[in-house]
C-alpha cells in the first residue's frame, strides 16, 4: 500500500513538472534572464513536489498517464503564454516607438535568447522584469500555480475553454500596453508633421539627418517624463497576465 501511494504521488509530481516546466522555461521574465537548463529542471521538480498532492489515488496506466501529461502540458503553456503575452506588448510598443524615431534601423542582440530584438522594446521589457520581482510578481506566480492545483488537480479532467476570452485578453493587454509609449508616439507624430512642413518650404534642408536628432530628443525627454507613469502600466498588464489563467482554467 506505501508503495502505491509513493508510486501515484510520483505520478503526480511528474505531471505538475510537465505542467510548471514551460512556465520556467518559455515565460517571461524568466526568459530574460541566462539560467541554465538544469536550474529549470531542479526548480520545476522542486515546485512539483512542493504542490503536490497525495496522489492521484490509482496508479494511471502508461497511455492514460502521457494523455494526462498532455492536459497538464496545455495548462502550463496557458500559463506562460499570458506572461509571453504581456511581455509581447512591452516589445511591441517599443518595437514602434523605435521605427517613429529611427531606432528601427539597428538592433540589439539580446544576451539571453541570442536574437536581435527592438532597442526601446528590450528597455521595456526589462523594466517590467523589474517591476514583476519588486512588486512580488513571483510570488503571485506560484500562489497562482498553487490554486491551479487546488481547482484543476494533475490528472483531473476538464473541459477546453472558449476562445473568445483568450481573444479578449490579447486585445486588452496590447490597449494597455500602448499606454507606455502613447506621449512619446503622439509627440513623434507631431515631430514627423512639422519636418514634413519644413521639408516642403525649406527642401535645401537635410531633414532626414535633422529629423534623427530632434526625434531622439524627443524620445528621451518623453520617456523622461513619463518613466513615472510606467511602473503603473506594468504593473497593471502583469497583473491581468498572472489573474487570466486561473480565471479561463477554471471549471
Amino acid at each position: 500500500m506505501a508503495i502505491e501511494s509513493s508510486a501515484a504521488w510520483l505520478a503526480a509530481v511528474l505531471l505538475l513538472t510537465v505542467r510548471i516546466g514551460p512556465v520556467l522555461a518559455f515565460a517571461p521574465p524568466f526568459t530574460l534572464l541566462r539560467i541554465p537548463a538544469r536550474i529549470r529542471v531542479l526548480a520545476s521538480i522542486g515546485f512539483a513536489a512542493s504542490l503536490a498532492p497525495s496522489g492521484l489515488g490509482a496508479i494511471p496506466t502508461l497511455p492514460r498517464l502521457v494523455a494526462m501529461a498532455g492536459a497538464e502540458l496545455f495548462i502550463g503553456m496557458v500559463v506562460a503564454f499570458s506572461l509571453q503575452a504581456a511581455f509581447s506588448s512591452f516589445y511591441f510598443v517599443g518595437r514602434v516607438v523605435d521605427v517613429q524615431a529611427g531606432f528601427g534601423l539597428a538592433m540589439v542582440i539580446d544576451p539571453a535568447t541570442r536574437t536581435q530584438s527592438p532597442l526601446l522594446g528590450s528597455i521595456f521589457a526589462l523594466g517590467a522584469g523589474m517591476v514583476f520581482f519588486a512588486s512580488n510578481g513571483h510570488h503571485d506566480l506560484l500562489r497562482l500555480l498553487a490554486s491551479l492545483v487546488e481547482v484543476l488537480p494533475p490528472g483531473a479532467p476538464f473541459t477546453a475553454p472558449e476562445p473568445d476570452a483568450l481573444i479578449s485578453y490579447f486585445s486588452t493587454v496590447f490597449s494597455m500596453g500602448l499606454a507606455l509609449g502613447v506621449v512619446v508616439m503622439s509627440a513623434l507624430f507631431l515631430v514627423d508633421i512639422a519636418i514634413g512642413f519644413l521639408s516642403r518650404t525649406m527642401p535645401q534642408m537635410n531633414m532626414l539627418v535633422l529629423g534623427f536628432q530632434v526625434k531622439t530628443l524627443i524620445v528621451l525627454l518623453g520617456l523622461a517624463a513619463t518613466v513615472g507613469l510606467m511602473a503603473p502600466a506594468m504593473l497593471k498588464v502583469l497583473r491581468a497576465a498572472l489573474e487570466f489563467p486561473a480565471f479561463w482554467l477554471s471549471p
